[in-house]
């Protein structure tokens, strides 16, 4: 009787032990399912394009982005070979093949960029990676295709606009230049080379301080110093020195570029203002000079006097001042035209140009008048007088320009600071010494 108690429950644990693995089996199988949808849902639903295929290439799978990339639906793909679609052009044939093999070795390969034609005929741009798997008891290779398409127009779109940017600046007329902390040139554009005389080989071997005039090196090298500490400058105004030698006038702007809070690099935009300073300093000159003698002006004498004031005053010198008319230029204009005026004038100034000493100043003062100061004489001013008269007779005798003789009217006044008169008064007093002597002059004619 015992017997038969102990059999039938040893039955009942054994029922239970079945029951539990059958519950635990159904577990498992809904888990498993669960988690096969899971991953169909993945696969179906990835951004990028996956593909299954064989190990000779024939497609066995692929998801939604694998249809809209190509344009083919799954059913159109699965059976075929990739090798055989027109999903690849013909030069890119070879290496997807290649890369086939590999995966038929266990490797997997990629990023790879290819040039898919989609069913419709258009171009997509897209990179590759490929994996070797098994899904069951099949080798199989799972591909994943990314469209690429707009991050290569937007590299192309930046390669266009690189390449203009680099065009406009290599043939910009402004000097361009970028330097390192050290001082070294990172880069020149071909202005820079071409006024500064360099080839590009020579750069590399050149710092800021090679290509500065003594003149300006140590302003430009402060101004460098203060752009690495972070101070702005706003206008700079510089003079750089050639390969041979020549100074090179330049003004620009100039700035510094700090990567993750360090100077990286300083960037200029000079303009050579060679020609522009030789305008302005011949418009200078211009404003100063007579055109047609090339003596000083009449513009230019209330700056000299105030200079010479300053220096006799300083030093205790005297100033000579001689007033000059030409005799009769009225009639010379009138009997002979102004061009033959113009040839007894620009006449009268060498000649007196080349009888006072360097240091004397000739100004043209009025239409036939000169007016000479002698700095720093004491009493000569009555030998220059002289001399220039004597040198006009002579010139009269040897290389007469009329068929009458040139003369000159001079009044001399002798002036320092202890005189007691001012520089106008002396001024005065010279003219009116001049006068005085072309009306003894006309007396005598």
């Amino acid at each position: 009787m015992s017997s038969r108690k102990q059999s039938s429950a040893d039955d009942q644990d054994e029922l239970r032990l079945l029951r539990e693995r059958v519950e635990r089996l159904e577990q498992e199988n809904t888990q498993l399912g669960t988690s096969e949808e899971r991953l169909q849902i993945l696969f179906e639903h990835a951004p990028d394009g996956y593909y299954l295929s064989d190990l000779k290439g024939t497609f066995v799978d692929g998801n939604r982005a694998a249809e809209r990339i190509t344009g083919y639906t799954k059913g159109e793909l699965i059976g075929k070979s990739f090798l055989k679609l027109k999903l690849l052009s013909a030069g890119d044939l070879p290496r997807a093949a290649s890369l086939l093999a590999r995966n038929v070795l266990g490797r997997s390969t990629g990023p790879d960029e290819f040039t898919l034609m989609r069913k419709d005929g258009a171009p997509i741009v897209v990179e590759i990676r490929t994996h070797p798997v098994r899904i069951g008891n099949r080798r199989l290779v799972l591909a994943i295709a990314r469209d690429i398409s707009v991050r290569k127009r937007a590299e192309v779109a930046l390669k266009e606009s690189q390449e203009r940017f680099r065009d406009l600046i290599e043939h910009a007329h402004d000097l361009i230049q970028s330097v390192n902390p050290d001082g070294h040139f990172r880069y020149v554009n071909n202005a820079w080379l071409k006024t500064l005389g360099y080839s590009r080989s020579e750069i590399e071997r050149l710092t800021l301080s090679d290509v500065l005039h003594p003149d300006s090196h140590d302003h430009c090298m402060q101004v460098f110093e203060s752009l690495l500490a972070g101070e702005t400058v706003d206008h700079v105004e510089a003079e750089f020195v050639s390969k041979a030698g020549d100074r090179v006038p330049v003004e620009g702007s100039v700035s510094c570029r700090f990567k993750d809070g360090q100077p990286f690099s300083t960037r200029a935009i000079f303009r050579d203002v060679t020609e522009r300073r030789q305008h302005e300093a011949e418009l200078a000159r211009m404003a100063r000079h007579d055109p047609l003698t090339g003596v000083l002006n009449r513009y230019a004498v209330d700056e000299l006097l105030e200079q010479e004031t300053r220096r006799s005053n300083r030093y205790a010198h005297s100033i000579g001042f001689l007033m000059i008319d030409v005799n009769r230029f009225k009639e010379i204009n009138d009997r002979f035209g102004h061009a033959m005026g113009d040839k007894v004038l620009q006449a009268i100034a060498k000649v007196i140009q080349d009888n006072v000493r360097d240091a004397d100043i000739l100004v043209r003062y009025g239409g036939d008048e000169f007016l000479v100061i002698l700095p720093e004489t004491n009493g000569e001013t009555e030998v220059v007088k002289d001399r220039i008269l004597a040198e006009v007779a002579r010139r009269n005798k040897k290389n007469p320009l009329l068929d009458f003789a040139v003369t000159l009217a001079i009044g001399s006044y002798h002036w320092s600071s202890e005189s007691g008169r001012s520089i106008e008064e002396a001024l005065s007093e010279a003219d009116k010494l001049m006068y005085e002597d072309k009306r003894r002059s006309s007396a005598s004619t």
